[in-house]
């Protein structure tokens, strides 16, 4: 095995950037908890981080708070309508600023009752001006890095960050032409799952169809395999495939080009994926968060025309909720005792000159982000 102790790494991987000779990323990565460790810096507070939709705060004073790992974060929007990120946490004394979500036209310590405006500035403290050279500027909250992305809110914990349309030119412009609707999405449901598995693992279950024919037969039913493919862009993965079937009611696939409807599925590094279905209009996004070496703990949510989704909003809910998600969940806890197992480091990636959905070149380039962020390549 390759050795990375002189790439400031301690952990040995096969991986190539040659797919078709590469091995996948060894099972240490999946179960060390040394390595989160160094996801966390090199990774989680590296890129950027959805934390849902811009509705969550539609008017001047709406705030909420969010954790990305341990970084408690406070997004609001601002009386000049600005949407802005800040650390969660008074500058005074370091207790927490705010808490969950609401509305207030400015924000109050609970611990000293320090006041900052809504746009992060100091407000108004107890005695500061009796403090001998007391700066304002040192005061204010702390900002963090915020891009509002298709309708979603991204932070990125890294003031250096590359702006997020400049790492995926085109990708917005391309989810609007296939959901003309999205400025008119709104969260009609959301469900959580706690999956006993490294956050990579479910990654790499999403970013590959080869286990599709085998674990999920509705699936497949829904979405023609034949003309499946998988497409990998810089720091994006796209999955398309021609919709069949809509839940509950026949496509008439073949009766005209207007019949046919396309699915599609878009992975954002790290650990963001959103799902546009056959059908009504709509979205479905997936948040990956690790909650430990060996657990990740996985939100879903619906975005329809309307609040209360129709009767094939509900029969895609709970097809997902009640079928689909299991099935995957099944799979990628299996995998993970079997990566604790001594008969198994890594393997190699099945890959066809198609890329169709057998393919798993998309696991690969996935693989070799975490590998370059960890300073391994």
């Amino acid at each position: 095995m390759r050795s990375m102790a002189s790439q400031n790494t301690k952990w040995a991987h096969r991986y190539q950037e040659d797919v078709e000779r590469s091995y996948t990323l060894p099972n240490t990565y999946y179960t060390n908890p040394e390595v989160l460790a160094e996801e966390r810096e090199a990774i989680f507070f590296k890129n950027w981080i959805c934390v849902g939709h811009q509705e969550k705060v539609a008017k001047p004073g709406d705030y909420f708070t969010t954790l990305i790992l341990d970084q408690n974060i406070l997004i609001a929007k601002g009386k000049d309508d600005v949407i802005r990120a800040f650390y969660n946490v008074c500058p005074h004394r370091g207790h927490e600023l705010a808490s969950g979500e609401g509305n207030k036209a400015i924000f109050s310590c609970p611990y000293h009752a320090w006041t900052f405006q809504l746009d992060g500035k100091f407000n108004n403290g107890r005695a500061v001006r009796q403090m001998k050279d007391f700066n304002e500027q040192e005061a204010c909250l702390r900002p963090v890095k915020l891009e509002v992305f298709f309708n979603f809110l991204f932070i990125n914990l890294d003031p250096q960050a590359v702006p997020l349309r400049q790492m995926m030119p085109g990708l917005e412009e391309e989810i609007r032409g296939r959901v003309p609707e999205l400025d008119r999405l709104t969260l009609a449901h959301r469900t959580s799952y706690t999956i006993k598995a490294n956050w990579k693992n479910v990654v790499d279950n999403y970013l590959e169809c080869h286990h599709c024919v085998i674990a999920h037969p509705q699936l497949v039913e829904l979405v023609d395999m034949s003309n499946y493919r998988v497409e990998t862009f810089d720091y994006h993965i796209k999955q398309t495939g021609t919709g069949k079937q809509r839940l509950g009611c026949e496509l008439a696939v073949g009766e005209g080009k207007d019949a046919v409807e396309t699915y599609a599925s878009y992975w954002l590094w790290p650990t963001l994926a959103l799902d546009i279905m056959p059908g009504e209009p709509g979205l479905i996004m997936m948040y990956m968060i690790p909650d430990g070496p060996e657990q990740t703990i996985e939100h879903l949510e619906f975005y329809y025309l309307q609040k209360e989704p129709t009767e094939e909003g509900w029969a895609n809910i709970e097809y997902q909720d009640k079928i689909l998600t299991p099935e995957d969940i099944e799979l990628v806890e299996s995998v993970q005792r079997g990566l604790h197992s001594r008969g198994y480091v890594d393997g190699r990636y099945v890959v066809d000159q198609l890329r169709s959905s057998i393919s798993e070149h998309g696991v690969h380039h996935f693989h070799g982000l975490v590998l370059k962020a960890l300073g391994a390549l």
